[in-house]
């Protein structure tokens, strides 16, 4: 056969996993019928159906995953998937669906896209986080949104001292601290009055929670940097939070250090996808006040 008669072998199927909690019976439902349309859908194939809450997805054998669920639900597949992620497409069946930006009829109607792999895959910024306790081994977790060191009960002031790559720059007395990455400046940080940062960003924002004084305003820094924070505050009197879900008492003497994760998490990104117009749509942002006429341009 001559060369100009050779045909391009055909692309294989999207080999797609569908993940999700499935002790919610929305999920289980969606899942089956998420399952039934892409087995009948050219150029996709069902890969696995996960719904355990604790399996390892590191070594997921799948293009892409469809996610069932709120954003709790991404970041727990996030820790999970440990520093193997696959491709991940967010499905709402929860509120507000920041990460899960497509509710289930828009994820059936946006399969031919999929199929002929018109979408993008942004690879956003991860955080590490390890905990280097006065007493026992060290912990390293992986993160997506935030690391947050918070006064734990009775909810006194905390005062928590701030190492920039090994350098003393100041000591927050406050409810707490967040240390968010792009994708968690709209989370936890920007309900305590933090800047939005864009997805693709590779900077953190320091946000002290109710800081109690005015001077103590929120921080953005460089990607590149080392932080480390410890406590000044009296034994048991906080807690580290690790994207909202995993939470560990700290002790006076604690040291929490916090860099960008060595891999990112990817996030498909489907055509016509705008991070403004998420904002719009999912945080209300830049909406006028009820009863405001729109600016004339």
């Amino acid at each position: 056969m001559s060369s100009s008669s050779r045909q391009t072998p055909a692309p294989h199927a999207l080999r797609i996993a569908i993940l999700g909690n499935g002790t919610k019976p929305e999920v289980k439902a969606e899942s089956d019928r998420l399952a039934a349309t892409i087995a009948n859908c050219a150029g996709l194939a069902v890969a696995t159906i996960d719904l355990s809450g604790d399996s390892d997805l590191s070594g997921l054998q799948a293009d892409l995953a469809l996610v069932l669920g709120g954003d709790g639900t991404v970041l727990h597949t996030a820790r999970r998937m440990k520093e193997r992620p696959t491709p991940v497409l967010g499905v709402n069946l929860g509120r507000l669906g920041f990460l899960t930006e497509l509710d289930p009829i828009a994820v059936l109607n946006r399969l031919p896209d999929l199929a002929a792999r018109r979408y993008t895959v942004d690879n956003l910024m991860t955080l590490e986080c390890t905990l280097r306790p006065v007493q026992g081994s060290s912990q390293r977790f992986r993160g997506l949104n935030d690391v947050v060191l918070r006064a734990a009960p009775p909810f006194h002031l905390i005062e928590i001292g701030v190492l920039i790559d090994g350098e003393n720059v100041i000591t927050y007395r406050s409810d707490g601290l967040i240390i968010a990455s792009p994708v968690g400046s709209t989370a936890h940080s920007l309900s305590a009055g933090g800047p939005i940062l864009p997805p693709d960003a590779q900077m953190f924002v320091l946000t002290p929670i109710c800081a109690h004084t005015l001077t103590q305003r929120p921080l953005v820094d460089s990607s590149r940097k080392t932080f480390e924070l410890y406590p000044h505050s009296p034994q048991g009197s906080a807690y580290l939070v690790i994207d909202g879900q995993v939470q560990i008492p700290i002790q006076k003497g604690d040291r929490i250090t916090v860099r960008k994760g060595e891999t990112p998490f990817p996030m498909v990104r489907l055509p016509d996808h705008s991070f403004y117009g998420t904002l719009r749509d999912k945080l209300g942002w830049g909406a006028l006040p009820v009863g405001d006429s729109k600016s004339q341009v």
